[in-house]
């Protein structure tokens, strides 16, 4: 495992410049460093927030849920404009945290969650959305579901709308010749989402990778 994608000093230099976060946010933050759950991290929680802003997103669709972080993040932004999120998630305990944050934070009005497998719930949405928020590439075992999910995801997008998918570089295992399968699913995405017709994209060396793809008009 490798874990060299960026400085570490200047991570910590980025989020020691970040103002205060609201109370649900940084009791998240605290629940984290204790309990060891997984989160974006408040320097890309406000990358997420400034592009749902900038792009006036006001349906956004989250797929992955761990604890609500992101989801408050892309809240902030979408919520006071009358926005709404809806999250898909198949793990019972990780859609309890959720809610319970995303309703401290004050956002469970604009909120709601789908329990149940990615892929059957994916299809079943319908969109357009302004914005997709995808969060589950490192828990894709099969090579080929990147490339499904990602197909899923640009047929509910609006044109304009913006892809934005996390843990692009997998913690730079994307460099080996010989990468696990979940790797070889990440690298094909990556691939796809820079050569795709329909998208026009940038991945950033944020904390583990973050692809941005804005659907072509």
């Amino acid at each position: 495992m490798r874990d060299d994608i960026t400085n570490i000093a200047i991570e910590d230099y980025l989020v020691e410049l970040m103002p205060p976060r609201p109370q649900a946010l940084a009791e998240l933050e605290r629940q984290a460093r204790e309990h060891g759950w997984p989160l974006v991290g408040p320097v890309e929680g406000q990358f997420l927030y400034l592009l749902a802003k900038m792009h006036g997103a006001r349906e956004a669709l989250e797929i992955g849920v761990a604890t609500g972080y992101a989801a408050i993040w892309l809240l902030r932004a979408i919520a006071p404009a009358g926005g709404h999120l809806t999250a898909i998630e198949r793990n019972p305990e990780r859609i309890a945290l959720a809610r319970t944050y995303v309703a401290h934070a004050g956002y469970g009005d604009h909120f709601n969650i789908i329990e149940g497998e990615w892929f059957s719930a994916l299809e079943q949405m319908q969109g357009p959305y302004d914005l997709i928020f995808l969060d589950i590439l490192r828990h894709l075992i099969d090579e080929r579901d990147s490339l499904r999910a990602l197909e899923l995801c640009v047929s509910r997008l609006r044109p304009g709308g913006l892809l934005i998918a996390d843990n692009v570089l997998c913690n730079a295992l994307v460099l080996e010749d010989d990468a696990a399968p979940i790797v070889r699913g990440i690298q094909e995405f990556n691939r796809a989402i820079m050569t795709h017709p329909r998208l026009e994209s940038v991945i950033v060396p944020l904390r583990d990778g973050v692809g941005i793809c804005r659907k072509r008009d």
